[in-house]
């Protein structure tokens, strides 16, 4: 399985479409997979998963989504699955957003792909950035105080 890494900055054309990095693109025909599996995330982001991550988040009898409060987990399994969507690379290296993704994600002017390791994010730039002050930004700082790498 690969790790997907880095940021990449794009736009989204009027089509809906957005391109995918190419070592994203290079991980899938590694995988030797057809499609990427696309659905909405969290803090409002995207989630990008090669066939091989979808695959281990389906093991086991979905276990992964198991909560205590069976009422929140089928509901978050309604919203996780049923937004899901397979996206095929265009001869460009292109997918297409669904509207209801796009909508979702409020995807507009600069758009960043970034790797987080089992899948990408794509979401606005903006909103990655006034994240990053408010909890990504502290909570590095605040981490990396117990780690060493």
């Amino acid at each position: 399985m690969s790790l997907l890494i880095g940021r990449y900055e794009y736009a989204i054309d009027p089509k809906n479409r957005i391109a995918v990095p190419p070592k994203f693109r290079e991980a899938l025909k590694e995988e030797k997979g057809k499609c990427f599996y696309l659905t909405s995330g969290l803090e409002g982001c995207l989630y990008l998963f090669l066939p091989s991550r979808w695959d281990k988040l389906l093991q086991n009898d979905l276990q992964v989504f198991s909560l205590a409060d069976k009422e929140e987990e089928r509901a978050f399994k309604r919203k996780f699955f049923s937004e899901a969507s397979d996206v095929t690379l265009d001869t460009a290296g292109r997918i297409l957003i669904p509207q209801y993704l796009k909508d979702y994600a409020s995807l507009k002017g600069t758009i960043l792909v970034q790797g987080v390791g089992t899948r990408a994010e794509i979401c606005v730039a903006v909103r990655w950035e006034a994240y990053c002050k408010t909890k990504v930004e502290p909570t590095y700082r605040r981490v990396s105080r117990n780690l060493e790498i």
